[in-house]
């Protein structure tokens, strides 16, 4: 705090920070909670996976502005947007442990390809990733699903192979497993950090725009 402030002004500072430090928590949550409405309306609501491709861009809409505002400063929207990131990739995940059937098939006809991506980042490296991905014709009990495709060779043809799908048929089946809830508590973390990150800023440090 600058003591060469009147007290007037310093209480003025103050309540600036402490404004400015709600924000940096309103804000995350804010944006995490719209995220999460149109994702539950992709679980549930009509249209299926428009919602969450809406989702997306209201989240990062909203974090942009969140930013160009500076109601949440640089390294907090960084923090932000990796957990917007995790909350979209444990989604599927997270609608199969909530209302999956497990159910035992038989391997019909399984296939393989591989996809390959080349990505160059900002200093002109190349990089390129093959993905192996197992296609498979399924026979199951009430005929669904029919077929399923995974990066994991999960079984093979003649075989039975457990696997889990949404009976609302909104998320891809997927070969039974354990429930991972590793990228959720993962996006859960840095969203708390995030908040904890842009509050101290507000509070704490010097009045630099983009930290």
């Amino acid at each position: 705090m600058d003591f060469s402030l009147s007290r007037p002004a310093r209480d003025v500072a103050t309540r600036t920070r402490r404004r400015r430090a709600l924000a940096a928590v309103a804000f995350p949550l804010l944006i995490t909670g719209v995220l999460l409405a149109f994702l539950l309306l992709a679980a549930h609501g009509p249209g299926g996976r428009w919602w969450t491709v809406a989702g997306m861009l209201a989240a990062f809409g909203l974090l942009g502005f969140g930013f160009l505002g500076r109601h949440v400063r640089f390294v907090p929207a960084a923090l932000l947007l990796w957990a917007l990131g995790m909350t979209v990739a444990s989604f599927d995940d997270w609608v199969l442990a909530s209302r999956g059937l497990d159910i035992t098939c038989t391997v019909l006809e399984k296939g393989s390809r591989v996809e390959t991506s080349t990505s160059t980042d900002s200093n002109g490296h190349t990089t390129t990733t093959s993905t192996t991905h197992y296609d498979y014709r399924l026979d199951c009990p009430g005929g669904r699903p029919t077929a399923m495709t995974s990066t994991t060779d999960a079984g093979s043809k003649g075989q039975p192979l457990q696997v889990v799908y949404d009976p609302a048929g909104r998320i891809d089946p997927e070969p039974a497993r354990g429930t991972d809830t590793t990228a959720a508590w993962v996006a859960g973390g840095l969203l708390t950090a995030a908040m904890v990150v842009g509050a101290a800023r507000e509070l704490f440090g010097r009045n630099t725009r983009w930290r």
